[in-house]
């Protein structure tokens, strides 16, 4: 299939030095960039980071209710 699409003078140098340094043609790099943004599986956009922490005082692991009732900004009627 055949498409004529307009580009600003900026994104076609970026296609072209990018076709110069993959080695590919210039429609080889278009239809790469968008078979990856459009068809494949999206990459990870985050990467999970543990860190140390302690327990705020007051939390109860244990007790779903008074989770919520802190995650809410409640304060706890179990106490």
């Amino acid at each position: 299939m055949k498409i004529t699409l307009a580009f600003s003078d900026d994104l076609t140098q970026a296609i072209e030095v990018e076709a110069r340094q993959s080695g590919q043609t210039p429609n080889q790099v278009i239809e790469r960039v968008l078979c990856e943004a459009l068809l494949e599986k999206p990459k990870a956009a985050f990467k999970w980071v543990t860190v140390a922490g302690e327990l705020q005082p007051g939390v109860d692991l244990d007790s779903r209710d008074s989770l919520f009732e802190i995650m809410e900004g409640r304060e706890s009627s179990l106490e």
